[in-house]
């Protein structure tokens, strides 16, 4: 940050990186416009017109930043940072507010403090999402015992290899920590607070610069910092003083993948067990879309099981909020997943939570066959192709001998439904894939008969 900067700066000489950090708060779920909104003429009239909101909108679909756009617009005149971090503040933004002056939520520390953006649980159980109002003023590396600005413990490093034994490369069930490599880091077992944590330490790739791995640490703890719900993974703190590092609650029966490969000798996943996993995945896409993000990686290795097998989608680093909520598709240069769950629109570069239908139809013959998405070693590599011999009447394969042998309990209508939904959410045009809503419909009615059939 500029030394120089103070309340009385104008704002023309903010210098493009607080600018972009800046952007990094106001970008997100439109923020931005409760900003401009909020800006008044000397006369009293709004200062900005919906025209002018709709132009600075429109910049985002050629992958400019309004708040980049806004910024320079408002500092032609003679405006300066005092009035903007104000400004800030009296819309509750003021962790934006704290990257221009850091002293700017002095005054509002003696406000009830909330730990994280609050949810509010609605009748029918989903949560929604709701603006942090006062934060905490974060403390040094060495005492912020508490949850910071963002709603979360923001850590040092030592910290996070004092609770995972020096980050110990043993693993966990050999009194290590080391519990698997997760997207682009290394994930540790640690006790924090005392209960147990999982850390996500993030690594440099040779096709990943530190630069694109930082706006990925920095997009998941912005997306978990705005959305909380039963089936999102439940994040607790990070740290980048020295390594990126993030930590989540530890989730007992570890991920989806690992357990229809029944790792470490643990029991096959039951048939009512899948149903309930499948229900809670689509569950939280649901809720992703209806807040009007698209998760990109959904598979079976981003799909965490907590004690009570309750599925929790993690890794959101190429989580993205569509720019305009009225649209449902974006576009990007950087074409980033996970092969054998990828939509052909996806792999063109749209942003479109029809790929999220496709990837969960993925998820769905995972968990009706328990084979892997993807096996060199098999004649048909993906395992989308191997659904093709399924339906070709030339082909030896049957929906019966595709059901994953180790599962002892299923019934074939419900099996059927299940493989039918799937199919559907593989279709190659997307506009022909069910939405979320109807998904999670088909399933909660296979769950609804299952426990009618089979009453615990």
């Amino acid at each position: 940050m500029n030394d120089a900067l103070s309340s009385h700066t104008y704002i023309r000489q903010l210098n493009f990186r607080l600018r972009s950090r800046l952007s990094d708060f106001l970008d997100s779920q439109d923020r931005w416009k409760a900003v401009i909104g909020s800006l008044r003429k000397p006369s009293g009239d709004p200062m900005y017109s919906q025209m002018h909101i709709r132009r600075f909108e429109g910049l985002q679909f050629h992958g400019r930043s309004p708040t980049h756009a806004f910024l320079e617009d408002w500092g032609t005149t003679n405006s300066t940072v005092g009035e903007l971090v104000e400004l800030l503040k009296s819309l509750g933004e003021v962790a934006a507010a704290r990257v221009l002056l850091p002293e700017a939520e002095q005054d509002v520390s003696s406000e009830e403090p909330q730990s994280a953006p609050c949810s509010s649980q609605q009748e029918d159980g989903q949560t929604q999402p709701q603006t942090l109002t006062s934060v905490r003023r974060p403390k040094s590396p060495e005492e912020n015992t508490e949850p910071g600005y963002s709603g979360f413990y923001m850590l040092p490093y030592s910290e996070l290899k004092r609770i995972t034994g020096n980050f110990d490369d043993r693993p966990a069930s050999s009194g290590g920590s080391h519990l698997g490599e997760g997207g682009f880091g290394t994930v540790f077992k640690g006790c924090f607070h005392n209960r147990a944590v999982a850390v996500k330490k993030l690594n440099s790739v040779e096709d990943v610069p530190l630069e694109k791995l930082r706006d990925q640490f920095n997009q998941e703890i912005k997306t978990l910092q705005m959305l909380k719900h039963r089936n999102l993974v439940d994040m607790i703190g990070f740290s980048c003083d020295e390594h990126l590092c993030l930590m989540f609650a530890f989730m007992a029966n570890g991920s989806l993948l690992d357990r229809l490969a029944c790792l470490d000798r643990s029991y096959p996943l039951t048939w009512r067990q899948r149903c309930l996993i499948a229900e809670g995945i689509a569950s939280g896409l649901e809720y992703l879309h209806n807040n009007h993000h698209v998760h990109r990686d959904v598979k079976s290795a981003n799909i965490l099981l907590d004690e009570e097998f309750v599925a929790k989608i993690s890794d959101f680093g190429l989580t993205r909020a569509l720019v305009n909520q009225t649209s449902t598709t974006m576009t990007t240069d950087r074409v980033l997943g996970t092969r054998a769950y990828m939509a052909p629109e996806a792999l063109r570069g749209e942003i479109t939570p029809k790929s999220d239908i496709f990837s969960f139809g993925v998820v769905l013959l995972e968990i009706l066959s328990g084979l892997p998405p993807a096996d060199e070693n098999r004649e048909q590599q993906f395992l989308i192709d191997i659904r093709e011999n399924i339906e070709d009447e030339d082909e030896e394969l049957t929906l019966h001998g595709f059901v994953d042998p180790k599962m002892k309990d299923w019934d074939l209508s419900q099996v059927e439904c299940i493989y039918m939904l799937a199919s559907n959410c593989l279709h190659n045009r997307k506009n022909r894939r069910p939405l979320i809503s109807q998904v999670v419909s088909e399933i909660h009615g296979v769950v609804k008969e299952n426990a009618l059939k089979c009453p615990e």
